[in-house]
């Protein structure tokens, strides 16, 4: 099935972005304003706001997120809210808060684990509210959580799963940095009999293979796509990892204990969010790939998503994901992309291809 990122219905349907000042919001309102859409912006800075309003004639609303009534009167008469703005420990909580209040569905790029459980937490909220609140529209999240589903029904239901995500990604993010120390300095997580547990950062590793039959070395990570394949797969034993040299991954595992204290310390953490903005190297082209290895026993089944540039991919997903709330709203209650919207709804977004190797 292809997903269409934007049709006549569609584009003209009121909805809301939040954060469209920062990269990645500046992305998705600059591809959206090509499809014909016209969205609310909503963000602190009424300069900002205005330059970047004013010239495309749309409407804008300065607001503090912490400002409920404030948040709900820029949400009035809106379809949908997009929030782009991380760190999303600190900016979802009262966006949902302020969306369940509106009515409005809620969907975000949310790639930190423990936001998404939180977000997971208001799913008797969103029913009552008749809302729907749809977490990780963006490349992570959007990518694994369907590569999930349809690997772990090719075996009847998994035992265990594998994830690795990598995003080859040309640009770089405060917002995006800052979510990844959070994460980190959350430590690591592993799902365990279902059940979502802490555990060593980087003691799991293993590597990967890409089309072209190179080699990537992977470390488990407290990634939120624990969360969701929890949720949607039923699968009892999950591991996360992200692209890192072994030799890389044996000292981080070694000082995993020490890093949620060191990173209380203002220089440490501007370090390590400086290092982990995802910006890319020098060059022209880039790939982003996900790898989902599910077992049943003696029998396995995987699949690799192939995609282009991290942050570019990230906006087709979220356009996507609009335009399929817009066109058929998914049921009240918090969800993954793959259960607001399908196992195959990764497949259809432009530029994105999948491997599956049935067991």
């Amino acid at each position: 099935m292809s997903y269409q990122l934007a049709n006549a219905h569609t584009s003209h349907t009121p909805w809301a972005l939040i954060g469209p000042t920062g990269v990645t919001g500046g992305m998705i309102l600059e591809r959206a304003l090509a499809l014909g859409h016209r969205p609310h912006l909503i963000g602190r800075d009424p300069a900002k706001l205005t330059a970047l309003a004013e010239p495309a004639g749309l409407s804008w609303s300065a607001v503090d997120i912490g400002d409920k009534a404030a948040l709900c009167a820029a949400l009035e008469g809106q379809k949908l809210v997009l929030n782009a703005a991380g760190p999303f420990a600190i900016t979802a909580p009262p966006v949902i808060a302020a969306a369940l209040a509106s009515g409005v569905d809620y969907l975000d790029l949310n790639g930190e684990l423990l936001a998404l459980e939180a977000l997971f937490d208001r799913d008797a909220d969103a029913k009552a509210a008749g809302v729907a609140l749809i977490g990780g529209v963006g490349f992570g999240i959007a990518a694994s959580d369907g590569l999930a589903m349809q690997v772990a029904a090719l075996l009847g239901g998994a035992d265990s799963m594998r994830i690795a995500v990598a995003a080859g990604s040309g640009f770089g993010s405060p917002a995006v940095a800052e979510s990844t120390v959070s994460v980190i300095a959350a430590g690591g997580h592993e799902v365990h009999k279902g059940s979502l547990v802490r555990a060593r950062l980087a003691r799991r590793r293993w590597i990967e293979r890409d089309p072209s039959g190179a080699v990537h070395s992977f470390a488990s990570a407290p990634l939120a796509d624990l969360a969701a394949t929890r949720r949607i797969a039923g699968v009892r034993n999950i591991t996360a990892g992200v692209p890192m040299p072994r030799g890389q991954a044996r000292i981080l595992s070694i000082i995993a204990p020490l890093l949620p204290t060191m990173l209380k310390f203002g220089p440490i953490r501007r370090a390590m969010a400086n290092a982990g903005g995802h910006a890319g190297a020098a060059r022209t082209t880039y790939a982003s790939r996900v790898w989902v290895t599910a077992r049943r026993g003696k029998r396995t089944a995987s699949a690799r998503l192939d995609a282009g540039e991290g942050f570019a991919c990230t906006v087709d997903i979220a356009l996507a994901a609009i335009a399929a709330t817009l066109r058929n709203r998914p049921a009240s209650g918090a969800h993954s992309p793959a259960t607001a919207f399908g196992a195959d709804f990764i497949t259809g977004v432009p530029g994105i291809s999948i491997v599956i190797n049935p067991a």
